[in-house]
């Protein structure tokens, strides 16, 4: 729990990444470096987790308490392993809960949304436009069948995409915009109803579908990480107090979720982040129960308390 100028809080980040030594070591061979993650890290400007992935998940319970932050969604990341980051997100006892990346098109795509729904994860998390495919083909909606059976969370990266640790590493952003507007999942959505579907960062870039999504459909959330970044590609540039006011006539302060998009130390948890989204409610002249949903509320009503991978 944080105190603000808004009051008191419960916290519970919607958007954080669970990066472990396998991570860094599968990225080195990715890029044709070492899979040594000394070496990645060090290229990257970052720490080198603990070798024990229950260590990770410790030092970022190290870094909520010291913040104050209840509890916090963890993304899974390719190219890491899902038993690593299993390992480490169910040491935390329940405060980070677990959602896995998945490529459709992968072979093994299905028994990894299998195993990871075993060891409890509660989210399902997409890149259209990274690995180029339809939300709405045979692949990706095996996996949202799956999702919609288990009422898991499905996160779907719409929009600008930009990963700064492979652009450090020379890595091509082949990426497809094509498939990342928030207007294709209207039919996933309306078919898979039991699930509910994050939109990160507001859209990135694309708000205004975001927006029509969201009207049309009632099991669509977006989470504010990176709030008011992408107003550059709006019309007028609005402010970062009007984008969430608007986002707020259309969604209401029940379906936004409090986001970092924390992933790596030193860095660690972004406080900054935080500060700069308790600026922006006093701007937009949020109440304390507006405020109480967004931080932590929201999430925890879609997630629950059941300690989760």
């Amino acid at each position: 729990m944080i105190a603000t100028a808004l009051g008191q809080h419960r916290i519970f980040d919607a958007h954080t990444h669970f990066l472990t030594q396998g991570f860094l070591a599968n990225l080195g061979k990715v890029a044709g470096l070492q899979p040594d993650p000394a070496i990645v890290a060090l290229r990257l400007g970052w720490e080198v987790p603990p070798k024990e992935p229950a260590e990770v998940g410790r030092v970022w319970l190290t870094e909520f308490d010291k913040y104050g932050v209840d509890r916090a969604i963890a993304i899974h990341t390719l190219p890491g392993d899902l038993e690593t980051a299993a390992a480490g997100i169910s040491a935390t006892g329940g405060r980070l809960t677990g959602y896995v990346t998945i490529d459709p098109a992968s072979s093994t795509a299905v028994t990894t949304l299998g195993r990871a729904i075993a060891l409890g994860f509660r989210g399902l998390a997409l890149f259209p436009g990274m690995f180029r495919f339809s939300m709405t083909s045979d692949a990706a909606y095996v996996l949202l069948q799956m999702a919609n059976t288990h009422r898991m969370n499905v996160l779907v990266h719409c929009g600008v995409l930009k990963i700064s640790f492979r652009n450090k590493l020379g890595l091509p952003a082949a990426f497809d915009g094509s498939f990342s507007n928030p207007l294709s999942l209207q039919r996933p959505c309306a078919e898979f109803p039991q699930a509910k579907f994050i939109v990160p960062h507001l859209g990135s870039g694309l708000f205004r579908e975001l927006l029509m999504l969201a009207d049309q459909q009632s099991n669509v959330y977006s989470d504010t990480s990176g709030i008011g970044g992408w107003a550059k590609y709006l019309d007028g540039a609005p402010g970062k107090a009007q984008v969430l006011r608007q986002a707020i006539n259309v969604l209401g302060a029940d379906r936004l979720l409090f986001g970092t998009d924390s992933t790596f130390f030193p860095r660690g948890w972004r406080k900054d982040v935080f500060d700069e989204h308790i600026r922006v409610f006093e701007e937009a002249k949020l109440d304390q129960a507006e405020v109480a949903k967004i931080l932590g509320g929201n999430m925890e009503a879609i997630i629950g308390t059941r300690a989760g991978a």
